[in-house]
């Protein structure tokens, strides 16, 4: 009996939705089936790393995905091609990875597709490129994975046993994003409002009337009757005139923003479109994918998970070719780019259209209103980007008299640039006024206008996700999950937007600051990011990486329970502040030589009970005293202390 002839060649991807589209793009002689994300991982109760046998991770099928892989195999079998198609990112490099360690024994051709967009065109592309597997992005993926689980097994036990829970747990990445909340959280129960003046003075030049304000711009009430006996101010009826002694100006160019990475593309769809992160990735995805346009599917925006605003020149040719059919006036003669900062990722593009000739309102009634109103934000954005600046000239008017400064700033727009795009706005020319140096300023009225220091604001999801970025803390396919993991948690709470800790937050992070300040630090976090990603350069082995960072950690450990400072050479203490993790006295340890923190902030009424506070429905923060029935004191954010 003869063998069933082998025809087919095998495309897999991860989702359903992207294996619609891809299939509508290939012809008789191809399957394409989805993995529907991750086959394996840690175990999820174990350990699952051999510290003994260089860091050997264990690996496990994830619940159901040995049957779905068992199903895809037998069309392994059936084809003479297998490529493998999931994110063009680490996580999709260790799926390939572990898809390719199953089908090797059927000994097939196996090829490795890294789509950056889903098109027809790129399909073809990434066909004939015939690529394989990158070791080092795998290994690459697999350190951050093992770093991620020895911190959490090694630090969780500690907080259980000190702080008497046996649900907490440290995250790397998560633990330095918290220390950012708490300290917000210190700031502003700290603050103060300090009440400050500026001085205004109302009145005319060449009989049209202007407001010139005091050069310094905080001032005390003694302060202004110094510099208004100085001017010669006595009452009302005083005659004051101030000269004109310098007229200065200048052009700003105001730049369009850069087309969207990963971070930028979540903050600004929360600020626009009141999108959280989760929902601006979930729409991003199915944008990305595929939708059906005019007959056809066809992936919308290119891969949503990326640290680089970089555009190629195809995708720029196109948008000029586009532009210059529409707003041939607005195009830019220069194209910035951004300066790269070690990111790695920069091999990907910026988040961009697929295709810029398919505008938003050409395919608006193919799309939901939430797809929509993402798509044109990353349509506009990248045209924007190309686009030129808008052109403002500033003069800035000098009044002087003995010694006291006094400025007038006047604004024209010369060209809106950018800002006219994609409709035209009606231009104000609002010249300036033609005055000349020794013109003077008729004094009418004084304004002394009362300000407040205002409090810090906590943070918005948004913000944590561009703080995040700036500070290189996570990668794009992470800044979301980071910050779902800390509210799963119940180590933070988000109330009309504002993220504030809980108070099992803040004891998590008030332990972890006192003993282990070095690990939580923006410094030691960013530095191990950047080796992580050095290794899928080849350039740092994953095994140095990993056991150094393993290392250290006990060590820090060791230290911490023996009480005693510990010498090493290791590059990575070096670059992390150990001052922090000197020798305690006895009578602040708790098991294990561990501190808590004592309560600090007395309560400014009774001095007995500290304040204590608690984040309200209303979006403020509610300080009150421990003592309370006891003690009645109550206040809000932003009063005076």
């Amino acid at each position: 009996m003869s063998k069933k002839k082998v025809s087919q060649n095998l495309l897999i991807v991860e989702s359903p939705t992207k294996a619609k589209t891809l299939s509508s793009y290939l012809g008789v002689g191809w399957v394409v089936l989805a993995t529907k994300g991750h086959i394996k991982d840690l175990p999820p109760k174990e350990f699952g790393i051999d510290i003994h046998n260089n860091f050997e991770p264990t690996y496990q099928w994830l619940a159901g995905k040995k049957k779905l892989v068992d199903v895809i195999k037998k069309e392994v079998r059936l084809s003479s091609c297998v490529y493998i198609a999931s994110d063009p990112d680490r996580e999709g490099e260790i799926i390939a990875k572990h898809l390719f360690d199953e089908f090797v024994p059927f000994k097939k051709d196996i090829y490795r597709l890294r789509l950056k967009e889903i098109s027809k065109q790129e399909l073809e592309t990434q066909i004939k490129l015939k690529s394989n597997v990158s070791q080092n992005e795998v290994d690459s993926q697999v350190a951050r994975r093992l770093v991620d689980r020895i911190f959490g097994y090694k630090l969780s036990p500690v907080l259980w046993k000190n702080l008497k829970l046996a649900s907490l747990s440290a995250g790397r990445v998560q633990s330095t994003v918290l220390h950012w909340i708490q300290l917000r959280e210190k700031e502003i129960l700290n603050f103060v409002a300090e009440t400050y003046y500026q001085l205004k003075l109302k009145g005319k030049v060449l009989g049209e009337h202007i407001e010139i304000l005091h050069q310094k711009p905080r001032l005390d009430f003694e302060g202004i009757e110094k510099i208004l006996n100085s001017l010669g101010y006595a009452n009302v009826d005083s005659k004051i005139r101030i000269p004109l002694v310098s007229i200065k100006e200048k052009i700003i160019l105001k730049n369009p923003s850069l087309p969207f990475t990963t971070a930028s593309l979540q903050e600004t769809a929360s600020r626009v479109l009141g999108f959280d992160s989760k929902k601006t990735m979930r729409v991003a995805q199915s944008l990305f994918e595929g939708k059906p346009i005019f007959g056809e599917s066809k992936g919308l925006i290119t891969y949503m998970r990326t640290d680089s605003t970089r555009v190629s020149a195809s995708r720029r040719n196109r948008a000029i070719e586009f532009l210059k059919q529409n707003h041939s006036n607005l195009i830019s003669e220069q194209f910035r780019v951004q300066k790269v900062k070690n990111k790695i990722q920069d091999a990907h593009e910026a988040i961009l259209p697929v295709d810029v000739f398919l505008s938003p309102e050409k395919i608006q009634n193919k799309l939901s209103l939430d797809e929509f109103k993402l798509y044109k934000l990353i349509w506009d954005r990248f045209l924007s980007s190309l686009l030129k600046p808008e052109e403002i000239k500033e003069t800035v008017f000098t009044f002087s008299k003995n010694g006291e400064k006094f400025f007038w700033k006047h604004e024209e727009v010369l060209n809106f640039g950018y800002k006219d795009f994609p409709n035209p706005k009606n231009l104000t020319k609002n010249p300036r006024p033609n005055y000349a140096i020794g013109d003077e300023f008729e004094l009418e009225s004084i304004v002394k206008e009362e300000k407040e220091t205002t409090c810090p604001e906590r943070y918005t999801e948004a913000k944590l996700i561009k703080q995040m970025e700036e500070k290189g803390i996570g990668r794009p396919s992470t800044y979301s999950a980071t910050i779902e993991t800390l509210k799963k948690r119940k180590y933070i709470v988000e109330i009309k937007k504002k993220i504030a800790s809980t108070n099992l937050g803040k004891k998590v992070d008030e332990f972890l600051d006192l003993n282990f300040n070095s690990l939580i630090q923006d410094e030691f976090t960013k530095g191990l990011e950047e080796k992580l990603d050095f290794i899928s350069t080849g350039n740092v082995q994953k095994l140095a990486v990993v056991s150094e960072f393993y290392n250290f950690l006990d060590s820090v450990l060791k230290q911490k329970r023996a009480n005693v400072q510990v010498e090493s050479d290791s590059k990575l203490i070096q670059q992390v502040n150990l001052s922090k993790l000197k020798n305690e006295s006895e009578s602040s340890r708790t098991s294990a030589n561990f501190k808590i923190r004592k309560e600090e902030n007395l309560c400014p009424k009774c001095k007995e009970g500290v304040l204590r506070s608690k984040f309200t429905k209303a979006g403020k923060t509610l300080f009150f005293c421990s003592n309370y029935p006891h003690c009645d004191y109550i206040t809000y954010e932003n009063q005076k202390k």
